[in-house]
């Protein structure tokens, strides 16, 4: 939710883990197929009128938080009503994933949660790792499945920025920054610029060169709305759940 005054909140985020048997996502492209180009700029998130805390204030829930802020940001784009989570219901899951300690968690393991079991009753198709250093797949990404689940180490200056209101920039001295924390955040839009990601309540903005930096995981999610609307079109769906069922 929009605050006059903003404040980072807590990390939870553990070091990013592949599994074995899952390949990037680019490899479940058809035979022949390519991705459209993706358009110069995505803001549906922008319809968003308020995006909670969803716990992420007290605890480091944030892998959970970027989950539900999936859900908003989907609802948005479909304008479907699944059920969005309460900040109670957010943080219930979170540390039930946990075994009830606030150790944060690892954005695979939250990612293959939700797609077995569901999480608040939803349930996402399928997910696969995209390359960090790859922009535009990141953007194909947003484009096509409105928004990627990402991951980054998150350096000190970083919350003064967020708190002032500022863009997240490399500035001069970065390289002596202390990373204070992991955080899982979606990226839900983007432009020639930054990318739009959601954190702590808040939309923030990411300057490219500062993703590059900082980025150490993203993941491309399939939700089912977009299955049911053919927006899996030149990905073999069919191999990439058999992968994940082998997981």
């Amino acid at each position: 939710m929009a605050n006059a005054t903003r404040k980072a909140g807590r990390y939870g985020k553990a070091l990013p883990q592949f599994p074995t048997g899952l390949k990037e996502f680019k490899a479940y492209l058809k035979q022949g197929a390519a991705l459209p180009a993706p358009p110069a700029s995505v803001t549906k998130f922008r319809d968003v009128t308020a995006w909670p805390m969803f716990g992420n204030d007290q605890y480091g829930d944030c892998t959970m938080a970027a989950a539900a802020h999936a859900i908003q940001c989907w609802n948005a784009i479909t304008a479907e009503k699944d059920r969005v989570p309460s900040d109670t219901a957010v943080v219930a899951e979170y540390f039930k994933l946990t075994g009830g300690a606030d150790s944060g968690l690892v954005e695979s393991n939250v990612l293959q949660t939700w797609q077995k079991q569901g999480l608040w009753r939803n349930k996402i198709v399928a997910y696969a790792p995209i390359n960090v250093h790859d922009q535009t797949l990141l953007q194909q990404a947003v484009d096509l499945y409105g928004l990627a689940y990402v991951g980054i180490q998150v350096p000190q200056n970083a919350e003064t920025q967020f708190q002032d209101k500022q863009p997240w920039t490399l500035v001069q001295g970065w390289q002596t920054q202390t990373i204070v924390g992991g955080h899982a955040i979606p990226v839900v839009g983007y432009d020639q610029q930054y990318l739009y990601v959601i954190t702590w309540g808040e939309v923030q903005q990411v300057a490219y060169d500062w993703w590059q930096t900082y980025g150490d995981e993203a993941w491309a999610i399939v939700p089912n709305e977009f299955k049911e609307a053919g927006g899996y079109q030149n990905i073999n769906l069919q191999q990439l759940i058999a992968d994940l069922q082998g997981i």
